[in-house]
């Protein structure tokens, strides 16, 4: 199941061409159409597409790489044969409208705060799932594909679709605002709020260039023996801080400040900068190294594992990050803390190790749930709960980004 890239994922999509301030001391009259263009944002890229009659369809930006200039960056798509590919600046993005995003309920308004007008966007996830007779819960779009994924194949049975059960879950707010600024909310709860960062900025301006020199300065000012406290935006460099001056004080004077309360001593420094320190070093087992990062969430399968093989052990569920190709992922199995043991994806022949099954799609994205399951040979025999520990490696670099901590999985 593919859903806006959020929790998502979470890249440095920044880049962009317009303005961020205005020299002009006359004030601005903004209109409907001021709307239109691109938002950027640190989890996630939109833009918005105003129509004369003031309709207006929002698409979202998912990076895929940017390159020194817009000829390299054209010269890119072309070679990828990518229809939903775009180029704006010198990145390469895939755009695809908002609300052609499976599993997501989607409501937008659009509206004015002292005559700026700005949309108002609300977005949940739908989560549906189905309960075998044995207990066991799989996910709601498995019944009925054509694959028994319940003990006794009840999942295939005629009528099975009737017993789906969904539910909403609130996964974030947006406002975008005509004077360019815009930010994202996260509902109290929420793993980004709870850790110190319930805004993410946007801005039409460009960032990525920004985000790159930061970098650059922050490594600089490690090897010099600095340190920058994750839960102290005051320790960061002032040099560092002074990029993002400008963003800053068009976000303290837009009419976000009134929509979003919640978010007025929010900076850009700390709505970005700060948290790619976090995800990037803080954030459980990523070690990747690059301006983006992903993370996964690891369940037990719900099965109990007997001395049969090929039986499902945990769910792996990308959390955040961009799609991955399976040419880029080495997902590795440790057992009760033994050795690593490479597995197999899902294009590939089923091993005697372990095994990937995705949707079909041949790739890995965002919230798309895959189910790590025994290779030929039996690994968790049910005599006692096996210790599950997962390692993926991207295999085009040889660096690794996820690693879990120990998951129990049967007795």
């Amino acid at each position: 199941m593919k859903k806006i890239a959020i929790l998502l994922a979470c890249t440095m999509m920044l880049a962009g061409c317009t303005e961020v301030l205005d020299d002009s001391d006359e004030p601005t009259t903004y209109t409907n159409q001021d709307l239109n263009g691109m938002y950027y944002g640190l989890l996630l890229s939109l833009r918005v597409e105003m129509s004369v009659d003031d309709s207006y369809v929002i698409y979202l930006l998912e990076m895929k790489d940017c390159f020194e200039s817009i000829e390299e960056a054209n010269e890119y798509l072309d070679e990828a044969d990518d229809e939903s590919g775009v180029v704006y600046d010198t990145c390469v993005y895939e755009e695809i409208p908002l609300e052609e995003q499976e599993g997501l309920q989607i409501t937008s308004e659009l509206s004015s705060e002292s005559n700026v007008p700005y949309i108002h966007l609300e977005l949940a996830s739908i989560e549906s799932t189905f309960t075998c007779d044995a207990g066991d819960e799989i996910p709601g779009d498995w019944v009925d594909d054509g694959d028994a994924d319940c003990a006794e194949g009840e999942d295939e049975e005629e009528g099975a679709e009737d017993n789906i059960t969904s539910s909403e879950e609130e996964e974030f707010s947006m406002y975008l605002a005509a004077d360019g600024n815009g930010v994202l909310i996260y509902p109290e709860g929420n793993d980004f709020s709870e850790n110190g960062f319930p805004c993410i900025t946007m801005n039409k301006a460009p960032q990525y260039p920004l985000m790159v020199e930061a970098t650059e300065m922050l490594m600089e000012f490690e090897e010099d023996g600095g340190e920058v406290d994750v839960e102290d935006a005051s320790t960061l460099p002032s040099d560092v801080v002074d990029l993002f001056a400008s963003f800053d004080e068009s976000f303290s004077e837009s009419v976000i400040q009134s929509l979003a309360p919640e978010c007025n001593n929010v900076s850009f420094s700390q709505a970005s900068l700060m948290f790619y320190i976090w995800g990037t070093s803080l954030a459980e087992g990523n070690t990747d190294e690059g301006l983006s990062f992903h993370d996964f969430d690891v369940s037990d399968a719900g099965m109990n594992p007997s001395s049969a093989s090929n039986e499902d052990l945990v769910y792996v569920q990308m959390s955040s990050g961009d799609d991955l190709n399976w040419a880029q992922v080495n997902l590795q199995l440790s057992v009760n803390e033994g050795a690593y043991m490479q597995c197999t994806n899902p294009p590939e022949t089923t091993g005697t190790n372990c095994h990937l099954t995705d949707d079909g799609d041949n790739s890995w994205n965002f919230a798309e749930t895959i189910t790590l399951s025994e290779g030929s040979d039996d690994l968790c025999d049910g005599s006692s709960a096996c210790d599950i520990r997962i390692k993926i490696i991207n295999s085009m670099n040889g660096n690794t980004i996820y690693e879990s901590n120990s998951v129990l999985v049967g007795n």
